[in-house]
């Protein structure tokens, strides 16, 4: 998920560093103590500085990794796990301990790619979605409109990872992955992050993987370059238009985005795809959703540092950490605002599936909460922590979460993936998308 810096000023002003995740210039957040404050949002995320989006390959040139370099990046991860990340009732004290369980792995790491695996190795431990190193190659390539790889985003477990989202002309489309696909192995290895896939361009990757048929396959794929930009689109099935939104970050055109919805207007019904949609900037969020509902509508509450501080000042002898017993004591709430258009005034229906993440989360469970939305489609990931981005030394980055998030009617989002009201299973095929079917014979029934 991803959040922005100006609602983390307007909404947290202490909220340093929250928020942030694959988001672009403006969509990250500034850290903690003492707070500088830069973008945030997927959950929601933002980022504490960096370089505006570029195209083209990626620059970095690896440089060995030493005992003392490792060091020095461990420390940097050890202070911001223990003083700037923050998830109420999650003990990030506990970071020793798991990092200790990695320290074999971390010593034989020898390359930026086995350093990055051990580390979130450790991190994910915690158990909570958001927190993740990138390598200096992740970092590059998310900051950039196109990349180098197999084209698809996944989310890791510990059995794997599950695609939720391929992009269109990338080696993964072409060789057939779908949204939904399980990975197996890597180059015959259990992989737990994104970074498994990592690679130069022209070079070959093993994948083993279960697609939704259960029929295991075991495939090649040749890592190439492809465009990491989608922007929204809209088309229309008779009376309904279907606006489909990949990204509240890259590719999120605020003005596309109005003159869509003047178009999407005059029809009658209106469906929502955010299926494979992973999150972004919160201040886009915030913008989609005032062009659905009117102003001053409350969307949730971001539980900060600062407001589990607040409620255990405010409540003396208590040590409260439940942040839907805080979110529920907080007048902090984020809510839509004036959007360049008027909110759209037929019948809507919103798409999801376990790609749908963070800000997208966010979207699905406030349309069913203010306007009684019906959601379609497959179970959402359930990763709603606000997050930000912090750069480290050699060139690598940490996503760390700065808040927890509280729905209007007081349902936490994180580890809590939404079940539609109509579940369809499966990916759409070219011509026939039963989900789009399902949302339509809902919307019109």
């Amino acid at each position: 998920m991803r959040i922005c810096v100006s609602f983390l000023r307007k909404v947290a002003p202490a909220f340093l560093l929250a928020l942030a995740a694959f988001i672009a210039p403006g969509q990250t957040l500034p850290p903690q103590s003492p707070p500088p404050q830069s973008p945030p949002v997927t959950p929601p995320v933002q980022k504490e500085g960096g370089n505006p989006f570029v195209t083209g390959p990626a620059d970095h040139t690896p440089v060995a990794l030493t005992k003392e370099s490792k060091k020095q990046i461990l420390d940097e991860i050890t202070n911001i796990v223990e003083h700037r990340a923050f998830i109420p009732g999650v003990d990030l004290g506990r970071w020793p301990e798991y990092i200790a369980k990695q320290s074999d792995a971390l010593e034989k790491a020898q390359s930026d790619a086995e350093f990055t695996k051990a580390v979130n190795a450790a991190l994910f431990d915690f158990g909570v979605s958001h927190i993740h190193l990138l390598s200096p190659r992740s970092e590059q390539a998310r900051e950039r409109t196109s990349t180098v790889g197999v084209g698809i985003s996944v989310q890791a477990d510990k059995t794997g990872l599950t695609i939720t989202q391929v992009y269109p002309q990338s080696p993964a489309e072409q060789m057939g992955l779908h949204t939904g696909d399980k990975i197996l192995t890597i180059d015959g290895k259990v992989p737990n992050s994104s970074e498994a896939l990592a690679g130069d361009e022209n070079t070959n990757v093993a994948i083993k993987l279960v697609p939704k048929d259960g029929k295991e396959r075991e495939l090649t794929v040749k890592r190439a370059r492809y465009s990491t930009v989608r922007q929204p689109t809209l088309t229309f099935v008779g009376d309904v238009a279907v606006l489909k939104l990949w990204s509240f970050t890259k590719g999120y055109d605020r003005e596309l985005l109005e003159d869509l919805f003047k178009k999407a207007s005059t029809y009658k019904y209106l469906l929502l795809d955010l299926r494979s949609n992973g999150g972004g900037d919160t201040g886009n969020l915030q913008h989609l959703l005032s062009l659905l509902m009117p102003p001053g509508v409350v969307i949730g509450t971001f539980v900060s540092r600062r407001l589990v501080e607040n409620f255990n000042r405010d409540h003396p002898g208590t040590n409260e950490t439940d942040p839907i017993a805080i979110a529920k004591d907080s007048n902090d709430r984020y809510k839509t605002e004036i959007a360049g258009v008027a909110p759209y005034p037929g019948k809507l229906a919103v798409l999801v599936n376990r790609g749908s993440a963070s800000a997208s989360e966010i979207v699905a469970w406030a349309l069913r909460e203010n306007l009684d939305t019906p959601i379609v489609g497959s179970k959402t990931a359930g990763a709603v922590l606000a997050s930000v981005f912090r750069r480290l030394d050699n060139g690598y980055e940490i996503q760390y979460p700065v808040s927890d998030y509280v729905t209007k009617n007081g349902v936490r989002l994180e580890k809590n993936p939404m079940l539609p009201d109509i579940i369809v299973s499966g990916p759409a095929k070219p011509g026939a998308d039963p989900a789009i079917d399902q949302a339509i014979a809902k919307l019109k029934g």
